[in-house]
């Protein structure tokens, strides 16, 4: 414990009576998001999450469980429909040869029976020349993913780029091909959440000439590449494919979903599933995980010669890289990134609230304005990269979690100094 205290800054005291008080709860559920997740060791610090509610008992029951909050409203969705390399639809092992037989009966198609690359794996295989084509739906990759530079520099490697859009990103900029699609409020389709609740998404306006809704490019891309598909999208037969293929959909239909929707497993009777493994798991009985703590790569190598930690955080008026939400009046409530910093640190050197401030990194470096608060700890900075005008990616890392390789935004090792410009107009001069 008193070790433990020393790596968090936590009080030990503090965290002992944290673990009497969720121990000993009648119900107790944890919630975590992206502060845990973003770390080189996110995945086990899930695991342990995860340990903790099986230890106390607060699983299987109303009022318990552990609960990941999603970044996006479709996350759970996505991956559902087998959006991670190593699962199809219905988190199907791709490599099961019983399974891949499945899949190639069901779609009359030779697929690949290999664990495909992640989004790290694709930057890297763009970089030795492995990966020719990329199809990107709705991301910016080049604002938010870490180390901007390598991101940009990979998918300019790439022979054909096609993204798929609503705005002009900063990814879009960088496409070969770029395909118009409309918002949310211009199709009708499912969205499912962190409590598994299929819920229908119903259009409410005509797409913008020229745009269509991401399924219906899907399938006219797949009718002319000669995979033989209805000309109109419409998530009724879609739902029954998927219903066909993922067990847990088995029951699904788009006209039974109603206002609320239903939560998986849903039954071929159309019965959902509110609360999940009240009697057991369904590999039997529960696995403990454990690992050893570790430093994170970044410290270890550059934590030296940059002394401060950035981690980076969003606001409340914008959202990533701020394609959208800087489009509404929000860009009058916050109309730029700023660098928290406590105000110790700020006077080790120098530094006014509303100064220009370098942060550099072992990648490179940003001027940004500083914003004294006490919302931060001494060594420790936090900033937000909604605003292309500063890109802050350009000096986070490319360290990843060693599972799940989700980017370590959380652990950014920088030094700062006082900018030499002043800050005029947007900008340093």
């Amino acid at each position: 414990m008193d070790e433990l205290s020393a790596i968090t800054g936590v009080d030990k005291e503090l965290a002992r009576k944290a673990a009497i008080a969720y121990a000993s709860a009648p119900n107790a559920m944890s919630f975590h998001g992206l502060g845990v997740t973003e770390h080189s060791q996110g995945t086990f610090t899930v695991m342990q999450i995860a340990d903790l509610a099986m230890i106390t008992g607060n699983i299987g029951r109303r009022g318990v469980g552990v609960n990941p909050l999603r970044g996006q409203n479709n996350v759970q969705g996505a991956a559902d429909m087998g959006c991670q390399p190593h699962q199809g639809a219905g988190y199907l092992d791709v490599t099961n040869p019983e399974i891949h037989q499945k899949y190639e009966l069901f779609y009359n198609a030779k697929l690949p029976n290999y664990v495909g690359w992640k989004i790290p794996q694709m930057y890297e295989a763009a970089q030795q020349d492995k990966l020719k084509a990329m199809w990107v739906i709705g991301e910016d990759m080049a604002q938010t993913d870490p180390n901007t530079q390598y991101v940009v520099d990979s998918l300019s490697k790439l022979e054909l780029f096609v993204v798929q859009e609503l705005f002009m990103t900063e990814t879009a900029k960088l496409a070969t091909v770029i395909l118009p699609a409309s918002s949310f409020l211009e199709k009708s389709g499912t969205f499912t959440n962190g409590e598994r609740r299929i819920q229908r998404v119903q259009q409410v306006v005509e797409p913008i000439a020229g745009t269509k809704s991401d399924g219906q490019i899907m399938v006219d891309i797949m009718n002319r590449m000669g995979y033989k598909q209805p000309a109109v999208y419409h998530p009724d037969w879609v739902l029954e494919e998927v219903s066909q293929i993922v067990p847990f959909f088995e029951g699904v239909k788009w006209e039974e979903l109603g206002d609320n929707g239903k939560q998986w497993p849903v039954a071929k009777d159309g019965k959902g599933t509110e609360i999940l493994h009240t009697e057991t798991f369904k590999r039997g009985k529960g696995k403990f995980v454990y690992s050893d703590w570790k430093e994170s790569e970044e410290i270890v190598q550059n934590g030296k010669q940059y002394p401060y930690i950035i981690t980076t955080n969003r606001e409340l008026e914008h959202y990533n890289c701020g394609a959208m939400t800087r489009r509404t009046p929000n860009a009058e409530i916050l109309t730029e990134d700023v660098l928290l910093i406590c105000a110790e640190d700020a006077a080790k050197h120098l530094i006014n609230d509303g100064d220009m401030v370098c942060v550099e990194s072992a990648r490179g470096k940003v001027d940004i304005k500083a914003r004294i608060t006490d919302e931060v700890k001494p060594g420790v900075l936090s900033s937000t990269f909604h605003f292309p005008e500063i890109m802050l990616n350009n000096i986070t890392s490319s360290i990843t979690d060693t599972d799940a390789l989700c980017p370590e935004y959380k652990v950014v090792a920088v030094n700062i100094r006082k900018s030499k410009g002043k800050y005029k107009n947007g900008g340093v001069a």
